[in-house]
Protein backbone atom coordinates (compact mmCIF):
# COMPACT_ATOMS: atom_id res chain seq x y z
CA UNK A 1 0.00 0.00 0.00
CA UNK A 2 1.64 3.66 -0.91
CA UNK A 3 2.27 6.05 1.82
CA UNK A 4 -0.64 8.59 0.38
CA UNK A 5 -3.42 5.66 0.60
CA UNK A 6 -2.81 5.37 4.16
CA UNK A 7 -5.82 7.52 5.84
CA UNK A 8 -5.21 9.33 9.46
CA UNK A 9 -7.53 6.84 11.18
CA UNK A 10 -5.17 3.96 9.39
CA UNK A 11 -1.96 5.92 10.96
CA UNK A 12 -2.93 5.95 14.04
CA UNK A 13 -4.58 2.33 14.83
CA UNK A 14 -0.77 1.31 13.46
CA UNK A 15 0.86 3.66 16.00
CA UNK A 16 -1.19 2.10 19.19
CA UNK A 17 -0.53 -1.60 17.53
CA UNK A 18 3.27 -0.46 17.45
CA UNK A 19 3.08 1.37 21.69
CA UNK A 20 0.85 -2.23 22.26
CA UNK A 21 3.79 -4.15 20.72
CA UNK A 22 6.39 -2.26 22.38
CA UNK A 23 4.40 -2.94 25.79
CA UNK A 24 4.39 -6.32 25.53
CA UNK A 25 7.66 -6.90 24.79
CA UNK A 26 8.60 -4.17 28.02
CA UNK A 27 7.20 -7.04 30.04
CA UNK A 28 8.10 -10.27 28.74
CA UNK A 29 12.18 -8.61 28.65
CA UNK A 30 10.71 -7.43 32.31
CA UNK A 31 9.51 -11.24 33.10
CA UNK A 32 12.29 -12.54 31.74
CA UNK A 33 14.99 -10.65 34.07
CA UNK A 34 12.92 -11.97 36.90
CA UNK A 35 13.06 -15.38 35.85
CA UNK A 36 16.69 -15.15 35.19
CA UNK A 37 17.09 -14.53 38.60
CA UNK A 38 15.88 -17.91 39.60
CA UNK A 39 12.99 -16.05 40.96
CA UNK A 40 10.80 -19.50 41.30
CA UNK A 41 10.66 -21.03 44.86
CA UNK A 42 13.24 -18.11 46.27
CA UNK A 43 12.90 -14.97 48.39
CA UNK A 44 13.25 -12.16 45.72
CA UNK A 45 14.61 -8.62 45.92
CA UNK A 46 13.33 -5.27 45.80
CA UNK A 47 14.43 -4.74 42.91
CA UNK A 48 12.48 -8.08 41.60
CA UNK A 49 9.23 -7.32 43.20
CA UNK A 50 9.52 -3.34 42.25
CA UNK A 51 9.33 -4.74 38.23
CA UNK A 52 6.42 -7.46 39.67
CA UNK A 53 4.72 -4.24 41.24
CA UNK A 54 4.80 -2.02 37.79
CA UNK A 55 3.55 -4.97 35.81
CA UNK A 56 0.90 -5.53 38.13
CA UNK A 57 -0.40 -1.63 38.28
CA UNK A 58 0.17 -1.49 34.65
CA UNK A 59 -1.58 -4.62 33.55
CA UNK A 60 0.54 -5.48 30.86
CA UNK A 61 0.43 -8.80 31.61
CA UNK A 62 -2.84 -9.00 29.67
CA UNK A 63 -2.23 -9.92 26.06
CA UNK A 64 0.64 -12.27 26.71
CA UNK A 65 0.29 -15.90 25.42
CA UNK A 66 1.51 -19.08 26.76
CA UNK A 67 1.27 -22.49 25.37
CA UNK A 68 -1.02 -24.51 27.54
CA UNK A 69 -0.54 -28.41 27.85
CA UNK A 70 -2.60 -29.21 24.77
CA UNK A 71 -0.17 -27.32 22.73
CA UNK A 72 -2.37 -24.37 22.49
CA UNK A 73 -2.19 -21.00 22.63
CA UNK A 74 -3.69 -18.77 25.45
CA UNK A 75 -3.89 -15.65 25.25
CA UNK A 76 -3.10 -13.81 29.49
CA UNK A 77 -6.55 -11.60 30.58
CA UNK A 78 -5.40 -12.00 34.42
CA UNK A 79 -3.01 -11.77 37.34
CA UNK A 80 -3.45 -15.03 38.59
CA UNK A 81 -2.49 -16.44 34.93
CA UNK A 82 0.04 -14.67 35.07
CA UNK A 83 1.48 -15.50 38.23
CA UNK A 84 1.10 -19.33 37.49
CA UNK A 85 2.53 -19.39 33.92
CA UNK A 86 5.38 -16.64 33.46
CA UNK A 87 6.21 -16.35 37.46
CA UNK A 88 5.11 -20.00 38.11
CA UNK A 89 3.82 -18.96 41.66
CA UNK A 90 0.96 -18.63 43.83
CA UNK A 91 -0.46 -14.80 43.83
CA UNK A 92 -0.83 -14.66 46.98
CA UNK A 93 2.70 -15.37 47.61
CA UNK A 94 3.40 -12.28 45.16
CA UNK A 95 0.50 -10.03 46.56
CA UNK A 96 1.93 -11.20 50.42
CA UNK A 97 5.14 -9.40 49.57
CA UNK A 98 4.03 -6.50 47.95
CA UNK A 99 2.18 -5.82 50.91
CA UNK A 100 4.86 -6.18 52.98
CA UNK A 101 7.17 -4.45 51.01
CA UNK A 102 4.88 -1.37 50.88
CA UNK A 103 3.55 -1.53 54.36
CA UNK A 104 7.52 -1.86 56.20
CA UNK A 105 9.45 -0.21 53.14
CA UNK A 106 12.44 -1.26 51.41
CA UNK A 107 14.99 -0.89 53.98
CA UNK A 108 13.17 -3.26 56.56
CA UNK A 109 11.85 -6.10 53.70
CA UNK A 110 15.77 -5.78 52.46
CA UNK A 111 17.18 -6.89 55.96
CA UNK A 112 13.93 -9.11 56.69
CA UNK A 113 15.10 -11.19 53.26
CA UNK A 114 18.76 -11.36 54.84
CA UNK A 115 17.21 -12.63 57.89
CA UNK A 116 14.46 -14.96 56.20
CA UNK A 117 11.91 -14.00 58.83
CA UNK A 118 8.93 -16.59 57.92
CA UNK A 119 5.58 -15.53 56.29
CA UNK A 120 3.75 -16.39 59.63
CA UNK A 121 6.54 -13.09 61.78
CA UNK A 122 5.51 -10.80 58.56
CA UNK A 123 2.13 -11.28 59.45
CA UNK A 124 2.05 -11.13 62.88
CA UNK A 125 4.14 -7.50 62.01
CA UNK A 126 1.73 -6.54 60.13
CA UNK A 127 -1.36 -7.22 62.73
CA UNK A 128 0.26 -4.95 65.26
CA UNK A 129 -0.46 -1.33 65.93
CA UNK A 130 1.79 0.71 63.75
CA UNK A 131 3.54 2.39 67.04
CA UNK A 132 4.52 -1.15 67.65
CA UNK A 133 5.38 -2.53 64.24
CA UNK A 134 8.07 0.98 64.55
CA UNK A 135 9.33 -0.43 67.67
CA UNK A 136 10.31 -3.88 65.78
CA UNK A 137 11.36 -2.31 62.30
CA UNK A 138 13.57 0.72 64.05
CA UNK A 139 15.14 -2.34 67.24
CA UNK A 140 18.73 -3.20 67.52
CA UNK A 141 17.69 -6.92 66.42
CA UNK A 142 17.11 -5.73 63.18
CA UNK A 143 19.64 -3.50 62.78
CA UNK A 144 22.30 -6.66 63.67
CA UNK A 145 19.82 -8.69 61.88
CA UNK A 146 19.33 -10.96 65.04
CA UNK A 147 15.96 -13.05 63.28
CA UNK A 148 15.43 -15.07 66.73
CA UNK A 149 15.34 -11.88 68.72
CA UNK A 150 12.95 -10.14 66.16
CA UNK A 151 10.91 -13.14 66.41
CA UNK A 152 10.75 -12.58 70.10
CA UNK A 153 10.33 -8.96 69.97
CA UNK A 154 7.17 -9.53 67.80
CA UNK A 155 5.56 -12.75 69.58
CA UNK A 156 6.16 -10.67 73.09
CA UNK A 157 4.40 -7.40 71.45
CA UNK A 158 1.77 -9.67 70.07
CA UNK A 159 0.77 -11.07 72.98
CA UNK A 160 0.98 -7.51 74.86
CA UNK A 161 -1.61 -6.47 71.79
CA UNK A 162 -3.75 -9.83 72.35
CA UNK A 163 -3.87 -9.12 76.39
CA UNK A 164 -4.84 -5.49 75.55
CA UNK A 165 -7.59 -6.45 73.24
CA UNK A 166 -9.27 -9.08 75.79
CA UNK A 167 -9.10 -6.17 78.43
CA UNK A 168 -10.65 -3.77 76.35
CA UNK A 169 -13.50 -6.51 75.32
CA UNK A 170 -14.04 -7.26 78.81
CA UNK A 171 -14.40 -3.46 79.72
CA UNK A 172 -16.68 -3.40 77.04
CA UNK A 173 -18.51 -6.18 78.50
CA UNK A 174 -18.97 -4.84 81.49
CA UNK A 175 -20.23 -1.43 80.20
CA UNK A 176 -22.48 -3.23 77.99
CA UNK A 177 -24.09 -5.09 81.16
CA UNK A 178 -24.37 -1.80 83.10
CA UNK A 179 -25.87 -0.10 80.16
CA UNK A 180 -28.63 -3.14 79.63
CA UNK A 181 -29.55 -2.99 83.47
CA UNK A 182 -29.60 0.86 82.75
CA UNK A 183 -32.20 0.15 80.22
CA UNK A 184 -34.16 -2.68 81.69
CA UNK A 185 -34.71 -0.36 84.88
CA UNK A 186 -35.95 2.15 82.82
CA UNK A 187 -38.31 0.33 80.70
CA UNK A 188 -39.42 -1.34 84.09
CA UNK A 189 -40.32 1.95 85.87
CA UNK A 190 -41.85 3.37 82.48
CA UNK A 191 -44.03 -0.01 82.38
CA UNK A 192 -44.83 0.59 86.62
CA UNK A 193 -45.72 4.30 85.78
CA UNK A 194 -48.10 3.51 82.87
CA UNK A 195 -49.63 0.60 85.02
CA UNK A 196 -49.98 3.01 88.15
CA UNK A 197 -51.84 5.71 85.68
CA UNK A 198 -54.08 2.95 84.30
CA UNK A 199 -54.97 1.99 88.29
CA UNK A 200 -55.96 5.74 88.77
CA UNK A 201 -57.73 6.03 85.82
CA UNK A 202 -60.23 2.84 86.51
CA UNK A 203 -59.97 2.59 90.11
CA UNK A 204 -62.98 4.52 91.54
CA UNK A 205 -62.25 5.15 95.37
CA UNK A 206 -65.35 4.56 97.92
CA UNK A 207 -65.69 6.81 100.90
CA UNK A 208 -64.83 3.99 103.32
CA UNK A 209 -61.01 3.15 101.58
CA UNK A 210 -60.20 5.95 100.60
CA UNK A 211 -57.56 6.94 103.06
CA UNK A 212 -55.84 3.78 102.76
CA UNK A 213 -55.80 4.16 98.79
CA UNK A 214 -54.38 7.62 99.10
CA UNK A 215 -51.66 5.76 101.35
CA UNK A 216 -50.75 3.07 98.46
CA UNK A 217 -50.13 5.49 95.66
CA UNK A 218 -48.08 7.44 98.05
CA UNK A 219 -45.99 4.36 98.91
CA UNK A 220 -45.94 3.44 94.90
CA UNK A 221 -45.07 6.84 94.17
CA UNK A 222 -42.08 6.39 96.71
CA UNK A 223 -40.79 3.49 95.23
CA UNK A 224 -40.96 4.39 91.59
CA UNK A 225 -39.21 7.29 92.71
CA UNK A 226 -36.55 5.65 94.78
CA UNK A 227 -35.80 3.28 91.65
CA UNK A 228 -35.82 6.30 89.32
CA UNK A 229 -32.90 7.53 91.42
CA UNK A 230 -31.20 4.66 92.26
CA UNK A 231 -31.04 4.28 88.34
CA UNK A 232 -29.52 7.91 87.84
CA UNK A 233 -27.17 6.48 90.80
CA UNK A 234 -25.96 4.00 88.29
CA UNK A 235 -26.01 5.77 84.99
CA UNK A 236 -23.10 8.63 87.04
CA UNK A 237 -21.12 5.07 87.78
CA UNK A 238 -21.54 4.66 84.42
CA UNK A 239 -19.82 7.79 83.12
CA UNK A 240 -17.66 7.83 86.26
CA UNK A 241 -16.49 4.39 84.61
CA UNK A 242 -16.25 5.52 80.98
CA UNK A 243 -13.83 8.10 81.89
CA UNK A 244 -11.94 6.23 83.85
CA UNK A 245 -11.16 2.92 81.15
CA UNK A 246 -8.33 2.67 78.98
CA UNK A 247 -9.96 2.70 75.78
CA UNK A 248 -8.56 3.14 71.99
CA UNK A 249 -10.27 6.52 70.52
CA UNK A 250 -12.96 4.54 68.50
CA UNK A 251 -14.14 2.18 71.07
CA UNK A 252 -14.19 5.21 73.53
CA UNK A 253 -16.39 7.11 71.06
CA UNK A 254 -18.82 4.20 70.69
CA UNK A 255 -19.10 3.75 74.35
CA UNK A 256 -19.89 7.56 74.87
CA UNK A 257 -21.91 7.91 72.08
CA UNK A 258 -24.35 4.77 73.32
CA UNK A 259 -24.38 6.13 76.91
CA UNK A 260 -24.67 9.62 76.04
CA UNK A 261 -28.14 8.63 73.81
CA UNK A 262 -29.48 6.35 76.03
CA UNK A 263 -29.14 9.27 79.09
CA UNK A 264 -30.66 11.87 76.76
CA UNK A 265 -34.01 9.19 76.22
CA UNK A 266 -34.15 8.76 79.96
CA UNK A 267 -34.05 12.18 80.31
CA UNK A 268 -36.62 13.07 77.82
CA UNK A 269 -38.95 10.44 78.89
CA UNK A 270 -39.01 12.12 82.32
CA UNK A 271 -39.66 15.23 80.84
CA UNK A 272 -42.52 14.38 78.88
CA UNK A 273 -43.58 12.86 82.58
CA UNK A 274 -42.99 16.12 84.24
CA UNK A 275 -45.20 18.21 81.55
CA UNK A 276 -48.01 15.53 82.06
CA UNK A 277 -48.23 15.88 85.65
CA UNK A 278 -47.97 19.83 85.71
CA UNK A 279 -50.62 20.45 83.12
CA UNK A 280 -52.41 18.96 85.59
CA UNK A 281 -51.65 19.97 88.56
CA UNK A 282 -49.20 22.62 88.00
CA UNK A 283 -51.79 25.07 89.71
CA UNK A 284 -51.10 23.42 92.67
CA UNK A 285 -47.24 24.45 92.93
CA UNK A 286 -47.79 27.35 95.87
CA UNK A 287 -50.26 25.09 98.43
CA UNK A 288 -48.67 21.56 97.50
CA UNK A 289 -46.67 19.64 100.13
CA UNK A 290 -45.12 16.25 100.11
CA UNK A 291 -46.65 13.08 100.47
CA UNK A 292 -44.98 12.56 103.95
CA UNK A 293 -46.55 15.75 105.70
CA UNK A 294 -50.31 14.33 103.94
CA UNK A 295 -49.72 10.64 105.35
CA UNK A 296 -49.26 12.13 108.84
CA UNK A 297 -52.68 14.29 108.97
CA UNK A 298 -54.42 11.30 107.43
CA UNK A 299 -52.77 9.24 110.77
CA UNK A 300 -50.16 7.54 109.18
CA UNK A 301 -46.16 7.21 110.34
CA UNK A 302 -43.05 6.33 109.12
CA UNK A 303 -43.85 6.69 105.29
CA UNK A 304 -40.08 7.07 103.63
CA UNK A 305 -40.54 10.66 101.85
CA UNK A 306 -38.88 10.98 98.47
CA UNK A 307 -36.32 14.30 98.45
Amino acid sequence: MAEKDITPSMEKALTEGKELLASKQSSLIQLGQIQAFNFVGKLVTVTELKIVQQIKESKSYKGLTYTDENQKVVTVTTWEECCKHFLHTDPQNIDNRLRNLQQFGEEFFEQAQQMKLGYRDLRALRQLPEDEQALVIESEAVEVGDKEAVKDLIDELKAKHKKELSKTKTDLDATEHMLRSSRELQKKSALEIQELKEQLEHKKFSSSRWQHEVKSLFEAQAKISNQILEGFNQLLVLNEQLDTMQLDEQTHHVATDAFYADAKSLLKGLAHLWNEIYRSHGHLDETAKPSGEWLAEFGYEGTEEVM
